[in-house]
């Protein structure tokens, strides 16, 4: 028999990223994977600014950019590819100067054949174990956790995380439904090599020849895509679109499609990425948001197994996931050509839920944002030990709360540390943080005394602006954890 924290059934991009988050949280980790090694086959490769945030953070952006693709941020459309283009279009990004004034990393086109093993490797470096050709082949979960069978061998565990894709056994074994949003057909992808292909080409090439008709993709290591209506693959139509005879290393059939899971938790088991949210790849989203799913679970399911949380904010994780989920998928089926740039979607996000004490007002629009409750935590430069590091690298393990220079925010329910176990940094910026030109004050909107709350997903959980208030402080990270908060200390 195995006993592990939590159970991860699926070793793709949503099942490893919850397992470093939850690693990463000081939790026990088994993933499991049917599959007999990972993924050869490059598949998505759109990594979004806040995917690479989230690389970077994990310290594993480098290893996975040593993978990326070398392309333009545009897609070109042709009658072939040897043909003049009708027209290039820029890719929905902003300038690099504005990407890099909101983040601190850029967008990246990745393979995912190259993004799996990175992420395995630095799971078993942190101590999770992960086990290819194993399959699920029983669950059953309880109020005390949950029991599972997986390559014939016995598996305990306190909780348990479907990441096992659009065809979920997790999901059908914790009895979850399946919401189907709609269809755009059958599909076929080849993939190719051939010689004399463009060194630096546009992300995506739509073929318009009518016997040609599909769009061309390069995937890194001298591979390329070609997806084409039907179920039938037609090596001439490929080489007519390339003007060149390719070297075919396989092709597979699929159905774009769309569909969300009715629930995105029941009792000990979890779901995330596919078996959450199945999208087509016209969002160019379904890797990026099973990666933030498995971020913002992760932590949870370890505070959880740790203790330090209640399950309120394991209740959170769907409250919060599920419009995500559920808008992404809906924007999938759309085909026309998408006008925002971007950000917005990627970083301008807001969230609501009893775990995130709002202020009121309605979320807002675009992708800059002031550090409001239920939104991302601004990214800001500061230099501190001869390093430049940014306020997105303040966050994880801990609750951090970032204070003006004159708030006086510790008292004797407020250790440095710690809040009833809760692990907890108190920063005043310009005193503790150095703000030489005060651009942390200014994304953070901070006053002389003001505090603003970031859970470990940096995701603001509350602000205070006027004079210091410890005892709303603490309610606030009570709350922010989903434990009760006493009367004495109520907001």
């Amino acid at each position: 028999m195995f006993t592990t924290d939590v159970l991860i059934v699926g070793a793709g991009p949503a099942g490893l990223a919850t397992a470093l988050s939850t690693l990463r949280h000081g939790a026990r980790v088994l993933v499991v994977e049917r599959r007999a090694a990972p993924s050869t086959v490059p598949r998505a490769t759109g990594i979004s600014i806040h995917t690479m945030e989230v690389l970077r953070g994990w310290g594993v952006a480098d290893a996975a950019q040593a993978g990326s693709v070398v392309c333009e941020p545009t897609v070109t459309i042709t009658d072939r590819l040897p043909d003049p283009p009708h027209e290039v279009v820029p890719l929905p990004w902003p300038p690099v100067r504005e990407i890099l004034a909101a983040s601190p990393a850029l967008p990246a086109v990745i393979p995912q054949d190259h993004l799996e093993p990175v992420l395995v490797d630095e799971v078993r470096r942190l101590g999770g174990t992960v086990r290819f050709g194993a399959a699920l082949t029983a669950l059953r979960t309880s109020a005390d956790g949950v029991r599972a069978v997986v390559g014939g061998v016995e598996v305990r565990a306190r909780f348990v995380v479907g990441a096992d894709g659009s065809r979920s056994t997790v999901r059908t074994a914790l009895g979850i439904g399946v919401e189907r949003l709609g269809v755009i057909g059958e599909f076929t992808l080849t993939l190719f090599r051939a010689a004399g292909m463009p060194s630096r080409p546009s992300a995506l090439i739509f073929v318009k020849h009518p016997d040609a008709e599909g769009v061309l993709a390069p995937l890194g290591s001298g591979r390329w895509g070609y997806v084409r209506a039907g179920r039938e693959p037609s090596h001439a139509a490929l080489a007519l679109a390339i003007g060149r005879t390719p070297e075919v290393l396989g092709t597979s059939g699929f159905t774009m499609a769309a569909a969300v899971a009715s629930a995105y938790r029941a009792g000990p088991g979890f779901l995330v990425g596919d078996a959450a949210h199945r999208m087509t790849p016209y969002a160019g989203a379904g890797l990026n948001t099973a990666v933030h799913d498995g971020h913002e679970l992760g932590w949870r399911l370890a505070w959880a197994a740790r203790g330090i949380a209640g399950d309120g904010l394991l209740a959170s994780y769907a409250v919060e996931r599920e419009p995500v989920g559920r808008s992404t998928a809906l924007r999938s089926l759309t085909t026309e050509r998408q006008p925002d740039d971007g950000l917005p979607r990627d970083l301008g996000g807001t969230y609501r839920s009893a775990v995130i004490l709002g202020d009121g007002a309605p979320p807002a629009s675009g992708h800059h944002r002031t550090a409001r409750p239920g939104e991302r935590a601004p990214h800001a430069w500061f230099r501190a030990d001869g390093r430049r590091s940014s306020t997105l690298d303040l966050f994880e393990g801990r609750m951090t709360v970032l204070a003006g220079p004159e708030g006086r925010w510790v008292s004797a329910g407020l250790g440095s540390h710690e809040v009833d176990g809760v692990p907890v940094a108190v920063l005043r910026v310009g005193r503790d943080l150095p703000d030489p030109r005060g651009a942390i004050r200014r994304a953070y909107r901070l006053g002389a005394e003001s505090a603003v709350l970031v859970r470990p997903d940096g995701v603001v959980a509350w602000r205070h602006d006027g004079a210091a208030e410890p005892a709303a402080l603490v309610a606030a990270i009570r709350t922010a954890v989903g434990r009760p908060v006493p009367a004495a200390v109520a907001v």
